[in-house]
C-alpha cells in the first residue's frame, strides 16, 4: 500500500502536461478563502460590537440619570443617547430601540431591609418600591461577505450595560438608612439684601433679582428628587437629599413661621420696621450646630426692640427652614433640613409639594405666564420668603433713637451684605447634619448679587451706648480658638461706632482693628475665609475644620463686579490686609473684587458658576465663568443639580 502511495504522488509531481497542478491550488484556496473571510467577518462584527456596547453604556448612564421619575422619561432618555439611527451614538445594523429595564439592587440601599415588591409603583416598569438601577441592551445584525457563502448571513450580536444613579456598589460602614449610599445635606444661602430688589430684564418676566433667584431655587428642588419615585413618604431618614434654606440678612426667629407656614404671603404691611429682619449677629465659627440662642456671646442680645421697662430681647436666625419641624415633623428635621419638597407628575407645581415648608418660601410654577422659570409648572405660586426692604432701617438706621441705643445718628448710607456669618450659620448645621446622617456629604449653594459692604451701624450691637466707658462700648467680644484657617483667630475690642471714628481706618498697621472675622473691616476676605474653613480645600491643604466635615460649595456670582470691596469712607472700608488665601484665584489686597470673592468662595472652579447678563440689555459684569457654558441662573441651577445626581456604569454582576 505504502510503495503505491509513494508511486502515486511522484506521478504527480513529476508530470509535465500543467493539468494536475492548478486543479490541486484551486482545490486548497477554497478552505483557505473561508478562512480569510471567517476572519474578515468575525473582526467586522467585533468592531461592530464595541461600538454598539459603547452606546449601550451610553444610554445606561443616560437612563439611569431618570431612574427616579416617571413614564417614558428613562426610555427617551435611553434612546436619545443610544446606537439607533436617531441615537448621539449611532451604529450601523442595530435593531430597535435599547430594552431598558429598572432595578432594585440590594447592594445600594444602604442600611434598608432589602427591594421589596410594590405593584403600585408610579414608575410602571418597576415591580419595586425602590427602583434604583437600570439594566439598557441593544441589538444589532451584522451582515456577513464570506460567511454567507456558508450558509450564514448574519450575525446576531447583543450587549449590556447596568447603571445607577451615583454611589458605590458595596455598601460603606456607618450609613445612615435610605435608599442611597452617598446623601446630601444642601444648605442654600440666597442673598435678601435691598439691592436684590432691582428689576433683571434678562430674567424672563423683568422680574427682580431676588424673584429670578428664587426661581433658580425651584429648578434646583425639582430637578433633585429627595426619594425615588413609588416611596409612599419622604422622610429626612429615608432621603438621599435634604435641603435648607438660608438668607442674609437675619431674620427674627419668632417672624419665620409666618413666612413657611400655611397661607403664607411675603406681606411685610403689618410688621414694623426694622422687623422681621434684624441686625446681623456673630455664629462661632466652629460650631458644630446652629443655634441662633447662641449666635452671641453677650447672652440672648441679639436685638432690643421698644423703649425703658417695654424692651424685647429677640433673637434671630439666618436659617429659614428652622423650627419649620413643628408643622412639618415628618418632612423636615431637627436641623431646619427639608426632605419633602418634590411631588413627582404634579405639573401644577412643576413636580413640588405646595404643603412643603420649603416650597412655600421659595414658591413654584417660575414666573407667571412666561416659560422655562422655577419649578415649571401649569399654576404659579409666589414665594412667601420675604426681601429686606431697599434702605431697610434695621436697628433705627433711618437716625430713630432706641433707648438704649442710638444708631446711624449721620443717616450714612445703607450698605448691609455681610458674607460671613451667613457661611458659618450654614456650616454649623450643615456639621450637625452629617453627624445625624452618618456618611453623609455636605453642600453649600451661595448665591449674592454684589460686595460685602456691611457698615459698622449693622454690626452687633450696632450702635453706641449712651455711656461709652474706655472705648469699650461694644458688648459682643469673641476670641476664637485654633482653626485650620490660622488667621481666623480675632478679638474685637473696639466697638464698631468708635472704631468708624479713628483717624485712620483703614490702617490696622495704627489702629487696634483685625480684619478678621467677626468685623466689619476686610469682610470680603472674611467670607472667603469662612467658606474656605467649610470647603474641601482645607482638606486639600493638609488642614480640616474642627468638625473634620468637608462641605463642596458653589457659588453663583449674579452680576459681581470686577471692581471695590468696600468703598473707602468711614462708614465702609475696603479690604487692605490678606486674610485669606485665593486657592482658586490669586490677589493680593488692593486687587480683591467681589467676582474674585465669589471665585474664592468655591471650593473649586468647577464649582464657581457666574450670571453676568444680570441687568438684561447688555452685560453688567465682567465676572465672566470660563468652566461652564451657562450664565442664566436656571441654567446654572440645571447645571448645579446634575452635579449631584451624577451616574455611574456598574459591575455586569451587580445584585
Amino acid at each position: 500500500m505504502n510503495t503505491k502511495m509513494t508511486s502515486f504522488l511522484r506521478r504527480i509531481l513529476l508530470d509535465q502536461s500543467g493539468q494536475v497542478l492548478p486543479s490541486w491550488i484551486v482545490a486548497a484556496m477554497v478552505p483557505i478563502l473561508g478562512m480569510a473571510g471567517l476572519t474578515a467577518d468575525v473582526g467586522h462584527a467585533y468592531v461592530v460590537r464595541n461600538q454598539l456596547q459603547n452606546g449601550t453604556n451610553a444610554a445606561a448612564l443616560a437612563a439611569a440619570g431618570n431612574v427616579y421619575t416617571t413614564g417614558s422619561a428613562m426610555q427617551d432618555a435611553a434612546n436619545q443617547f443610544a446606537s439607533i439611527s436617531t441615537g448621539y451614538n449611532a451604529v450601523p445594523y442595530t435593531t430597535g430601540n435599547p430594552t431598558v429595564t429598572p432595578l432594585c439592587l440590594n447592594s445600594l440601599l444602604a442600611g434598608d431591609t432589602g427591594c421589596k415588591a410594590y405593584s403600585a409603583n408610579a414608575n410602571p416598569a418597576c415591580l419595586y418600591e425602590t427602583c434604583n438601577a437600570v439594566r439598557v441592551s441593544q441589538t444589532a445584525s451584522v451582515p456577513t461577505y464570506f460567511m454567507e457563502l456558508l450558509g450564514i448571513p448574519k450575525v446576531s450580536i447583543t450587549t449590556t450595560a447596568m447603571a445607577s444613579m451615583g454611589g458605590n456598589v458595596t455598601t460603606p460602614p456607618n450609613v445612615a438608612p435610605g435608599p442611597y449610599n452617598r446623601t446630601w445635606n444642601i444648605a442654600i444661602i440666597e442673598d435678601a439684601t435691598g439691592s436684590m430688589a432691582t428689576a433683571d430684564s434678562n430674567c424672563p418676566g423683568s422680574v427682580s433679582e431676588f424673584a429670578c433667584a428664587l426661581n433658580s431655587i425651584q429648578t434646583i428642588l425639582s430637578e433633585l428628587p429627595p426619594c425615588p419615585v413609588g416611596m409612599s413618604s419622604c422622610t429626612p431618614s429615608q432621603a438621599h437629599v435634604r435641603v435648607a434654606l438660608f438668607s442674609f440678612p437675619n431674620m427674627v426667629t419668632s417672624y419665620l413661621p409666618n413666612f413657611y407656614k400655611s397661607g403664607c404671603s411675603s406681606d411685610l404691611s403689618s410688621i414694623p420696621e426694622p422687623l422681621p429682619y434684624a441686625v446681623y449677629t456673630l455664629p462661632p465659627f466652629n460650631a458644630s450646630s446652629y443655634d441662633p440662642v447662641h449666635a452671641s456671646t453677650s447672652s440672648k442680645f441679639l436685638y432690643t426692640q421698644g423703649t425703658g421697662g417695654s424692651q424685647t430681647t429677640l433673637q434671630a436666625s439666618y436659617e429659614f427652614t428652622l423650627g419649620a419641624d413643628s408643622i412639618d415633623s415628618s418632612g423636615v428635621d431637627a436641623q431646619g433640613f427639608v426632605s419633602d419638597y418634590y411631588s413627582p407628575s404634579n405639573t401644577t407645581t412643576g413636580n413640588l409639594n405646595s404643603s412643603s415648608p420649603l416650597v412655600r418660601l421659595v414658591g413654584y410654577g417660575g414666573t407667571s405666564g412666561q416659560a422655562g422659570t422655577g419649578s415649571g409648572g401649569t399654576s404659579y405660586q409666589a414665594p412667601c420668603m420675604p426681601i429686606s426692604e431697599a434702605g431697610i432701617a434695621l436697628n433705627g438706621a433711618t437716625g430713630t433713637v432706641q433707648s438704649p441705643y442710638t444708631v446711624n445718628t449721620g443717616n450714612v448710607g445703607e450698605g448691609i451684605t455681610y458674607y460671613a456669618a451667613a457661611i458659618y450659620a450654614a456650616q454649623a448645621a450643615l456639621t450637625a447634619e452629617a453627624t445625624a446622617y452618618p456618611g453623609s456629604s455636605n453642600a453649600i449653594i451661595f448665591l449674592s448679587d454684589g460686595q460685602a459692604n456691611l457698615q459698622w451701624i449693622y454690626f452687633p450691637p450696632g450702635g453706641l451706648v449712651q455711656t461709652p466707658t474706655a472705648n469699650k462700648a461694644m458688648p459682643y467680644k469673641q476670641k476664637a480658638g485654633s482653626t485650620a484657617i490660622d488667621t481666623l483667630n480675632t478679638a474685637i475690642n473696639y466697638s464698631a461706632q468708635i472704631a468708624s471714628k479713628l483717624g485712620s481706618p483703614n490702617g490696622e498697621g495704627t489702629a487696634p482693628i483685625s480684619g478678621l472675622y467677626p468685623d466689619f473691616f476686610d469682610e470680603c476676605q472674611q467670607a472667603i475665609a469662612a467658606a474656605q474653613y467649610a470647603a474641601e480645600l482645607p482638606v486639600k491643604s493638609g488642614k480640616t475644620n474642627t468638625a473634620n466635615q468637608p462641605t463642596r460649595v458653589y457659588a453663583i456670582a449674579y452680576g459681581s463686579e470686577q471692581t471695590g470691596c468696600g468703598s473707602g469712607n468711614v462708614d465702609n472700608h475696603n479690604d487692605v490686609t490678606t486674610v485669606a488665601t485665593g486657592y482658586n484665584q490669586s490677589f493680593t489686597a488692593p486687587t480683591l473684587t467681589p467676582c474674585i470673592t465669589m471665585e474664592n468662595i468655591a471650593s473649586d472652579l468647577k464649582y464657581f458658576y457666574s450670571d453676568y447678563w444680570q441687568s438684561g440689555s447688555s452685560v453688567d459684569s465682567t465676572c465672566i465663568d470660563n468652566s461652564h457654558p451657562v450664565s442664566s441662573l436656571n441654567g446654572i441651577a440645571q447645571a448645579i443639580t446634575a452635579s449631584f445626581t451624577s451616574t455611574r456604569l456598574l459591575p455586569s454582576n451587580a445584585t
